[in-house]
């Protein structure tokens, strides 16, 4: 038995947060592209192609950081926007950056904490010794049946760590959702109430409303799909190294008797 797919809602949310890291990398690269920095106009291409580059983490705190540094030239550029504009834009990029974020971190140091203890766990597992099924024929090779009973033995333990853990992951990310769901629901609201961004006449407030979308939702994406891909993929491949097991085909190098 071998797993060709995890399943439709693991390829959806793998689509989506892979197309929502593409938008989340555009909309930054676009907001900084309008910048100077240094005197310069970084290139859009060199940008996106630089973050491409950067795990997951180090895109979302470098974007972070450039943002920041160019909220002093937003402020210049708030005289052209309508105060309540203005404000409302500004508000929807704190919440994106310094409330969705920090609590992606707090959630993905807790994450990160299971993860380290189910590995822990796992490696804590004593590995079959297949000399105990003894020898069967003239090579020396032991019996599948007995090779594959202790393989057996040895995966049970590993699917009761991995639903012990999983059962972990999946309520530390209930405890999560509600708070998650409602930042990103409050940028959503900001949006809305602002036409859409129609609203916003300035390019880089602009800019910096959308970009403030795209980190949302890519904050959303990696707690909850990342969570769910985690769960779903290791069980999927634990259970089906069990099955393998039971049906005497996962350790193919001993002695099947045919003879």
């Amino acid at each position: 038995m071998t797993i060709t797919g995890y399943g439709t809602i693991y390829d959806q949310i793998d689509q989506i947060s892979k197309t929502n890291m593409v938008a989340f990398t555009n909309a930054v690269a676009g907001t900084i592209n309008m910048a100077s920095v240094g005197g310069q106009v970084q290139d859009a291409q060199a940008l996106a192609a630089k973050m491409q580059s950067m795990s997951q983490d180090e895109r979302k705190a470098y974007a972070i950081q450039m943002a920041s540094q160019m909220q002093s030239s937003y402020a210049q550029n708030a005289m052209s926007e309508k105060p309540g504009t203005a404000r409302l834009v500004m508000a929807t990029y704190n919440i994106a950056t310094t409330q969705l974020t920090p609590l992606q971190n707090e959630f993905m140091a807790k994450y990160r904490d299971l993860i380290s203890k189910e590995d822990a766990e796992k490696a804590a597992v004593t590995t079959p010794k297949y000399n105990s099924c003894g020898p069967v024929d003239k090579e020396g090779l032991p019996g599948c049946a007995c090779v594959n009973a202790l393989d057996g033995a040895y995966w049970q333990q590993i699917v009761t760590i991995t639903d012990n853990y999983s059962e972990q992951k999946a309520a530390l990310l209930q405890s999560y959702l509600p708070r998650v769901k409602g930042f990103i629901g409050q940028v959503e609201d900001n949006i809305a109430k602002l036409h859409n961004g129609d609203d916003v006449k300035t390019a880089n407030y602009k800019k910096m409303l959308f970009s403030s979308q795209s980190s949302a939702f890519s904050v959303g994406f990696t707690i909850l799909g990342g969570t769910v891909q985690d769960i779903q993929k290791s069980g999927s491949d634990v259970y089906v190294n069990k099955a393998n097991c039971d049906a005497n085909v996962y350790n193919l190098s001993c002695d099947h008797g045919s003879k």
